[in-house]
């Protein structure tokens, strides 16, 4: 699988936010930690069960997807969805609370529907 930024194709949201934590000394491992979790996404889609990465899906916005990375005491979390052999990533977001804001999530779905229109 190839791994794309919205709404370019190397270049978007969750690529900023990645730099952003790069450029960051005190959350350089977070990046790390997410960079490689994405590369596994990639190589494992669709059989992440069988790889050490949390994803799931978005109950009531499928087909958006969730990875998951917990990293000193913050969560993080990258929306993508997947277009033929395409790992779109859609958004990503930093969480200190339980539930995911739903203003993301639609972000995140609005996005996906987008790419998913697009021949």
């Amino acid at each position: 699988m190839r791994i794309a930024y919205y709404p370019g194709w190397q270049a978007g949201f969750v690529k900023d936010q990645l730099d952003v934590l790069r450029n960051d000394g005190q959350r350089l491992k977070a990046a790390a930690r997410i960079d490689a979790d994405i590369n596994k996404l990639a190589l494992a889609w669709p059989h992440v069960h069988t790889i050490n990465i949390t994803v799931k899906s978005m109950t009531g916005f499928q087909p958006l997807m969730e990875l998951k990375r917990e990293f000193q005491n913050i969560a993080y979390r990258v929306f993508f969805c997947v277009k033929k052999d395409v790992i779109w990533l859609l958004h990503m977001i930093e969480k200190k609370s339980q539930k995911t804001p739903r203003a993301d999530v639609l972000l995140a779905y609005n996005r996906m529907s987008d790419v998913l229109k697009k021949s």
